[in-house]
């Protein structure tokens, strides 16, 4: 499986996932003609799906512009109607826990805990028979997946980092810091994963470089931290 992290910030977030057969994008936070240039694609026909965790902008930017070039985009009802999509063949609407099928990619939606409606997604290839876990904007994981091949997850803040009390209880309901995110990465079997991804750093209250030290310390694992 091949991760390419094309933007991971509160400015905008998209990450390409492919497994040799077939492409798909996580999120769609920029706008289109971004995507296009930083992805080299030609959209629809590179792409075979987008997958958006939530209605933000810096997740679903280009949702509307991207069912119109013709991908099928995979959403929950509360982000389409937050976008103005009330009907459109290629919006599809995702619930909690189930399973879907794009080419030769299986993946099962995953309740995450933010401040709207908010998905994570297990990914299965059965074309490498590889799983992925992805995971941002939630401010913990309800789950334990086993048999992870690569996990994508955020590390948006370090506590010590956030001196503005207000701010301080909006991250705490709705994003994960990287005392959570460490926590979590030990208490879940990743003893078959290949590499973690770090996503969603906040541009001023995170340290890129301590982050990486403290999960490869924690885990043992490769870390990548995905640059904005």
């Amino acid at each position: 499986m091949k991760i390419k992290p094309i933007a991971s910030s509160s400015k905008g977030n998209a990450y390409l996932v492919s497994d040799g057969t077939t492409t798909i994008l996580l999120e769609c936070g920029l706008p289109l003609k971004d995507l296009k240039r930083r992805t080299n694609f030609t959209v629809p026909s590179d792409i075979a799906a987008c997958l958006v965790t939530h209605c933000h902008n810096d997740h679903a930017k280009s949702l509307n512009d991207m069912l119109n070039a013709g991908v099928d985009c995979y959403a929950l009802k509360d982000t389409f109607e937050s976008k103005g999509v009330t009907e459109h063949h290629r919006a599809k609407n995702i619930e909690i826990n189930k399973l879907y099928t794009v080419g030769t990619f299986n993946f099962i939606t995953l309740e995450m805990k933010h401040d709207v409606p908010c998905v994570g997604f297990l990914i299965h290839s059965k074309e490498t028979g590889e799983r992925l876990l992805f995971a941002t904007d939630t401010y913990l994981i309800k789950y334990a997946p086993k048999d992870l091949d690569y996990i994508m997850i955020e590390a948006n803040y370090d506590v010590r980092l956030v001196e503005d009390d207000a701010l301080k209880n909006r991250l705490f309901k709705s994003h994960m810091s990287i005392d959570t995110t460490v926590n979590y990465l030990k208490s879940i079997d990743i003893s078959r994963v290949k590499t973690i991804y770090l996503m969603h750093l906040s541009s001023r209250h995170s340290n890129e470089v301590d982050f990486k030290k403290r999960v490869q310390a924690a885990t043992g694992k490769p870390v990548v931290v995905c640059e904005e």
